[in-house]
């Protein structure tokens, strides 16, 4: 992602964002080289042009993170409702983008996603819970 790109969208966003506060060059490109080398090569522009669109269409925005990371959150897997660079881009980015036209909610973590857990030991509340 190109700091050009980058401010572009971050000034669209806060301008469109009722209680967002006007954002300067300087912050912006502070934000811009406060971000890790690899969450910038990872984004691109047309993906960061889709997180401004998804902040744009989503009905109920986070107004608890910083608006940089609920943009990154529109693109990279989530953990705990924030962007979780660790886990890298959502896996269906690509099909997401290609239908940028509507609005596509952050999928929640499905059992399938989840670690396995070891089977029980029979421990203190082994067989509390059985009828």
């Amino acid at each position: 992602m190109q700091l050009k790109t980058y401010q572009l969208g971050l000034r669209a966003a806060a301008n469109v964002t009722p209680y967002a506060k006007r954002i300067s060059d300087e912050e912006i490109a502070f934000l811009y080289m406060s971000t890790p080398s690899k969450i910038k090569d990872a984004v691109s522009d047309e993906a960061w042009v889709y997180a401004v669109s998804q902040y744009r269409m989503d009905p109920n925005p986070s107004k608890e993170m910083p608006l940089d990371q609920q943009l990154l959150s529109y693109v990279f897997r989530q953990r705990d409702g924030r962007p979780a660079f660790d886990w890298g881009l959502k896996e269906d980015l690509p099909a997401r983008m290609a239908a940028s036209d509507k609005f596509h909610d952050h999928p929640s973590l499905q059992p399938s996603h989840l670690p396995e857990l070891p089977p029980s030991s029979g421990g203190v509340l082994s067989g509390a819970f059985d009828v």
